[in-house]
């Protein structure tokens, strides 16, 4: 596995590889209004794409914010379909490849083939484990109140430069955590 992510966004920026990457980008999706005009004109769409990120002038769109109720009151603040698009093909062919080996083996959430329920049978086995070895044990369920909007944008983006040596890749990434309006806080899609 490379140190470094060098010399990838020339190699994995295609036509092909946008039209895979708004194939997942849909998934689930493809009964809303914005990925229905979106598929009426895909070709043209993804070559327009391709060549906006071939000559640099992709700018993102922003977010759309609304909120849902259940399970509780949440903010969520939604790209434009043609900015998830660019999303996933930054995650699936720039970061995922780089950065999910690296991670320890139980790190679950959104990763291919893990999950939670990969990540419940795992908790099963350590409580069958520690019921054995201790008979009492305690458990400890947290969560990191509003993570993703503590994210302060220049500290990630001074991680990223640590291991991300392409300068396009990093532009691109700038163009994606730089397109919401706050300083700190990462806009979740």
């Amino acid at each position: 596995m490379a140190k470094w992510l060098r010399n990838k966004y020339n190699e994995y920026l295609t036509c092909e590889k946008l039209m895979e990457a708004h194939n997942l980008a849909k998934r689930g999706k493809g009964f809303r209004k914005d990925v229905i005009l979106f598929e009426l004109k895909k070709e043209e769409y993804i070559k327009w794409l391709y060549n906006k990120l071939k000559t640099g002038t992709y700018e993102h769109g922003g977010y759309t914010i609304f909120y849902v109720k259940e399970p509780k009151l949440r903010m969520i603040e939604k790209s434009r379909y043609i900015d998830r698009i660019v999303h996933t093909w930054v995650v699936k062919n720039f970061l995922e490849p780089h950065y999910v080996p690296k991670f320890i083996e139980h790190s679950y959430a959104c990763i291919k083939n893990r999950g939670v329920h990969r990540a419940a049978i795992y908790i099963q086995n350590c409580m069958k484990k520690a019921k054995t070895k201790w008979n009492e044990y305690y458990i400890l369920k947290m969560d990191v109140s509003k993570y993703f909007a503590s994210i302060d944008k220049e500290i990630l983006i001074s991680i990223l430069k640590r291991t991300v040596k392409d300068e396009k890749v990093l532009w691109i990434l700038k163009k994606i955590i730089y397109s919401g309006e706050k300083k700190v806080g990462i806009e979740i899609r």
